[in-house]
């Protein structure tokens, strides 16, 4: 019988919600800018389509990690926030950026 060891890994678990390349960069987006609207993730994730960041925007308020707040009524429109779940992420990112700076370059360095 085989076990299926990743439901009992947090680490796996974590991965699960936030484990892929365009969710980990709206994060980013959101802990160094603030609140974002839609537009605003295309222009700074510019090769994402807008089903893709459709997806994964519908993925983290379900999960509790941002929250989208309408700020216009006529026609709606939305803005979206980190949850506080979603800033216990903070360390995470930074770490990831840290990790970056120290065993990555940037292209053409």
């Amino acid at each position: 019988m085989s076990i299926d060891y990743t439901r009992y890994c947090p680490v796996a678990r974590t991965l699960d919600v936030i484990g892929d390349r365009w969710t980990i960069l709206i994060l980013r987006d959101l802990m160094i800018d603030g609140p974002r609207k839609f537009m605003d993730f295309q222009y700074s994730l510019a090769r994402i389509s807008p089903t893709t960041l459709s997806d994964r925007l519908k993925g983290l308020e379900e999960h509790g990690i941002i929250e989208r707040r309408f700020y216009e009524d006529h026609p709606p429109r939305a803005e979206y926030l980190l949850t506080s779940k979603g800033e216990d992420l903070r360390p995470i990112l930074r770490a990831m950026r840290l990790w970056g700076d120290k065993h990555t370059k940037p292209p053409g360095k």
